[in-house]
């Protein structure tokens, strides 16, 4: 069971062929250089702590065999040396080796589960890429308004996904009103989050302006990562997902 889960896994992180996509007829909008100073400047210790107190301590441990508790609870002991890991993130951009490493636990979606698809993933990750991710999140969240499309109505402040269903609602309204014939379609994003070639993503990166600094962060989050797969409680070899160039 654990081999079949880790193969599961590992092809599902694997990168696929590559068909060549990219977007160079399309004209996006850019970052300013106001913009990428704010993303790239040095953490400070208040937006470490800030980011660390957003995050939901009772969670489950990582790998680290930690949560965000621990962190809250021992801050003035251990302030220093979280600081210092997150100084050393922002000039290198490199995560060591195991503080990246999550574990993918498997939740049943059905009542009597008889095949590994019938199962949720739910990702238990270290503490420190959590902090790092949280503080890289929480500067992000303050230009991408800039730079993505009104037509994006969801997952972004402010946007809410409804629009999209009124604005579909008026549409076929319309076309009725006008008895025209027209064409909906409906995709399904299956997993959109697990599925981007990370070649695209870096390039879809530096298209809206980003810092080099900041691709280098995008990096080292991704090429650092490590996962294991817990089958009945016990995990699996470990693998490392290549959704594309390391």
């Amino acid at each position: 069971m654990r081999l079949e889960a880790k193969k599961l896994f590992d092809s599902r992180f694997k990168a696929t062929k590559d068909f060549g996509v990219r977007l160079d007829e399309v004209e996006f909008k850019q970052l300013t250089q106001e913009d990428n100073l704010r993303l790239t400047k040095a953490f400070s210790e208040e937006e470490i702590r800030d980011a660390v107190w957003l995050c939901d301590g009772s969670k489950c441990p990582g790998p680290d065999g930690f949560n965000l508790n621990f962190i809250k609870e021992s801050w003035e002991i251990i302030k220093d040396e979280v600081v210092e890991a997150m100084a050393f993130f922002h000039e290198s951009g490199c995560i060591p080796k195991g503080c990246n490493a999550s574990f993918v636990a498997l939740v049943p979606k059905v009542r009597d589960p008889t095949y590994l698809e019938q199962y949720r993933p739910i990702s238990l990750v270290g503490v420190m890429y959590k902090v790092i991710s949280k503080v890289l999140a929480e500067r992000i969240k303050k230009v991408l308004a800039a730079i993505i499309d009104e037509c994006q109505s969801a997952f972004l402040k402010d946007r809410v996904i409804l629009d999209s269903v009124l604005m579909a609602n008026e549409v076929i309204e319309e076309l009725r009103r006008r008895r025209t014939s027209g064409l909906c379609f409906k995709v399904d994003f299956e997993k959109a989050y697990d599925s981007v070639r990370w070649e695209f993503l870096y390039d879809m990166l530096h298209r809206l302006g980003f810092h080099w600094k900041w691709i280098m962060w995008v990096k080292g989050c991704l090429t650092s990562a490590s996962v294991s797969v817990l089958v009945n409680g016990s995990p699996t070899e470990e693998f490392y997902p290549t959704r594309g160039l390391r």
